[in-house]
C-alpha cells in the first residue's frame, strides 16, 4: 500500500480527506496527519510518505517553504499534491517549479482530487516498475561483469583499433586498473599418455584450478586478472598490490613472483600429473601496453623449444635469440582495409590507411621491411576486383600490378610509397561503390517499373521483393535512402498521379477511379488524395480545364 500524509491547518478539511476518499480502493492508507509544516517535515522524515497532500498557507512554515526544505532533505521524496485555497497562480507555479506533482483549488470536487491522486500512484507504480527493472538489470550486469571484463583485456590484447577513450570507460565501468604490470602466460605442456587430462571437459577443468591456484598463491603481493586464450592457455596480468604512481617491480618482486611460478609447476606435476611451460614479459605500464607486453609472453613461449617443457621463460633472457619482427598489427590493420574496400566504403579505407601509416611511422622497420609490408597490402587488394566479378578495366584502376611493383621498387619515401598504396586503395573501393551503387539503382528501377505496371493492384512490398529478389527489408531501406520516401509512399503517389489523369475525364465517377487506381475504398481515396494533394478530388476535377 502506498502511503498517504495530510498536512493542513484546518482540522475539518484534514478530516473530510482522510474519511470521504476510499484510500483502501486507492491502495492506500493514511499514515499521518500534520497542523503545520514542522509537524509535516518531521513526519514525512519519519515515515517517509509516497504522497503528501498540503496546503500553501499555513501558521509556522508555510507549504512552500515545506516543499523546499523537503526536497533539499528528502530529494527522492514521493509526489506532492497543493491543496490551496489560492487562485493566485504564481503560487501554484511556485510550488511546481519546487517540485510539487499536481495541486486542487479549494473548495473542489472529491473526483477531481481523486483523479491527481489516482494519476500520481500510477507514477509511483511505474516508477516502482521500473526500479525492479533497473535493479534486475544491475544483478545481471553485475554477474557478466567477469566475462565482459576478459572480453575487453582480450580486445586490448589482440584488437588493433580501438578507440582510446572507449576503452578507458570501458575499464572505468568494470571497475579496472592497469598501471604497473607484468603478463604471464601459463601453458599446458603436451600430454604424455599418462597425465591426467583426458578429455576437453578435463582440460578446461584443471585450467580452472591452475587460475585459482596461481589468484590464490600470489593474493598476498600481487593483483591478478586471467584471461584464458583457449583450453591450454591462460594470460595473466600480474600488477604489485601496493603500486605507488611511477612505481616498478622491483628485484624482490619479480623474485616472488618467479618463485610462485615455480611452486604453481611442482602442484600440477605432483597433483595432475601433467607440465606447464610459464613465460613472463617485461614490465609494463598502462592499460595501452598491454598488447606489446601479451605479444612478448607469447612469443617467449615459442623459445620452449630450446628451453624445454616445463620452463619459466623471461622474455628479458631472450636478448641474444634471433627474434622475428613482429607484424601483427599491421595483419590487424590488413584486414581492415580489406574489408573496407570490398565494401565500397572510400571514407573507411583513407581512415585505415591514415592508421596503417602511423603504426609503420611507430615501428622503426628498415626500408626494406617496410616495402614488403606495403607490397604484401597491394597484393591483398589486387584480389579483391577479381573476386567481385568486376570488369578487367576496373581490375587495376588504370595500372598493371607489374607497373605497380616497379613504382614501389623505385620509390625512395614512406610519404610516396603510401600514396602509391592510397591511390590504388581508394580506387578500387570507388569502382566497386559504382559497382554497388549501378546495383541498387538497377533493383529500384525494377521495383519501381513493377509498380507503375501493377499499380491498379493490390500490390504489396513483398510482391516487388519477390520480383526483383531481394529481402523486403533490403528494398525498403532501398526507397527510403535513395527515393527519401517509403514504399508505401511512392506507391501512393503513383496512383495518385494516374488518378489525376482520371480525373481529367468527366466520365469517371470518383469511386470509379478509385478501383481504377488500386482503392477499393472510394472515402479511403478522396481522403488519400487531399493528402497528398492538398485538395479533394471533386476540387481537382472542377479546377482542372478540359
Amino acid at each position: 500500500m502506498f502511503k498517504v500524509l495530510l498536512v493542513d491547518d484546518e482540522a475539518i478539511i484534514r478530516k473530510g480527506l482522510k474519511n470521504i476518499i476510499d484510500w483502501r480502493s486507492l491502495d492506500c492508507e493514511v499514515c499521518g496527519e500534520a497542523s503545520d509544516g514542522i509537524e509535516g517535515m518531521r513526519l514525512i522524515r519519519e515515515l517517509c510518505p509516497d504522497i503528501v497532500i498540503t496546503d500553501i498557507h499555513m501558521p509556522e512554515v508555510d507549504g512552500l517553504s515545506m516543499i523546499k526544505e523537503i526536497r533539499k532533505a528528502i530529494p527522492c521524496c514521493g509526489k506532492i499534491i497543493i491543496l490551496t485555497g489560492y487562485r493566485d497562480f504564481e503560487y501554484i507555479q511556485e510550488a511546481i517549479r519546487l517540485g510539487a506533482f499536481d495541486y486542487v483549488l479549494k473548495p473542489s470536487k472529491i473526483e477531481d482530487l481523486t483523479a491527481i491522486i489516482k494519476k500520481a500512484i500510477s507514477e509511483l507504480q511505474l516508477h516502482s516498475k521500473l526500479e525492479d527493472e533497473l535493479s534486475s538489470l544491475k544483478k545481471h550486469f553485475q554477474s557478466k561483469v567477469p566475462i565482459l571484463r576478459q572480453k575487453l583485456l582480450y580486445d586490448i590484447m589482440f584488437t588493433a583499433s580501438l578507440k582510446r577513450d572507449e576503452v578507458l570507460e570501458e575499464l572505468k565501468l568494470y571497475g579496472m586498473k592497469i598501471d604497473t604490470f607484468l603478463v604471464m602466460v601459463v601453458e599446458t605442456d603436451e600430454e604424455e599418455p599418462d597425465s591426467g587430462i583426458k578429455s576437453q571437459y578435463e582440460r578446461h577443468l584443471y585450467q580452472f584450478g591452475i587460475i585459482n591456484t596461481l589468484e590464490e598463491m600470489m593474493s598476498d603481493m600481487f593483483k591478478v586478472t586471467s584471461v584464458p586464450l583457449n583450453s591450454k592457455m591462460v594470460v595473466f596480468i600480474v600488477q604489485p598490490s601496493e603500486d605507488p604512481s611511477g612505481s616498478r617491480f622491483s628485484e624482490d618482486l619479480v623474485s616472488s613472483l618467479y618463485k610462485d611460478a615455480s611452486n604453481l609447476q611442482e602442484l600440477v606435476k605432483n597433483c595432475f600429473n601433467f607440465t606447464v611451460t610459464i613465460s613472463m614479459s617485461t614490465v609494463g605500464h598502462g592499460p595501452f601496453q598491454l598488447a606489446e607486453k601479451t605479444r612478448e609472453g607469447l612469443e617467449a613461449l615459442d623459445y620452449k623449444f630450446y628451453m624445454g617443457k616445463s620452463s619459466i621463460i623471461l622474455y628479458e633472457d631472450l636478448k641474444s635469440f634471433y627474434k622475428a619482427t613482429d607484424f601483427s598489427v599491421m595483419e590487424s590493420y590488413e584486414k581492415q582495409l580489406v574489408q573496407s574496400i570490398k565494401a565500397g566504403n572510400e571514407a573507411n579505407t583513407k581512415s585505415v590507411l591514415s592508421d596503417i601509416l602511423k603504426c609503420i611511422n611507430n615501428s622503426k622497420l628498415d626500408k626494406d621491411s617496410i616495402k614488403k609490408l606495403y607490397w604484401n597490402s597491394i597484393n591483398l587488394i589486387y584480389s579483391i576486383p577479381a573476386a567481385m566479378h568486376l570488369g578487367s578495366e576496373d581490375r587495376s584502376c588504370g595500372k598493371s600490378i607489374t607497373d605497380i611493383f616497379g613504382m614501389v621498387e623505385q620509390c625512395d619515401s614512406l610519404m610516396e610509397l603510401n600514396r602509391i598504396l592510397e591511390e590504388l586503395a581508394v580506387g578500387i573501393a570507388a569502382t566497386i561503390n559504382q559497382y554497388n551503387q549501378k546495383t541498387i539503382n538497377g533493383t529500384l528501377q525494377k521495383a519501381m517499373e513493377y509498380i507503375s505496371r501493377k499499380y491498379h493492384e493490390a500490390v504489396t512490398l513483398n510482391e516487388v521483393a519477390e520480383h526483383t529478389y531481394v529481402s523486403t527489408y533490403y528494398l525498403s531501406r532501398m526507397f527510403t535512402k535513395e527515393l527519401g520516401k517509403n514504399f508505401v509512399d511512392y506507391l501512393n503517389e503513383v496512383r495518385i498521379e494516374k488518378a489525376k489523369g482520371y480525373l481529367k475525364d468527366s466520365n469517371y465517377k470518383t469511386y470509379e477511379i478509385a478501383e481504377l487506381v488500386g482503392i477499393k475504398d472510394a472515402h479511403y481515396f478522396s481522403k488519400l488524395f487531399k493528402k497528398y494533394t492538398g485538395i479533394t478530388p471533386s476540387e481537382y476535377k472542377t479546377s482542372t480545364p478540359v
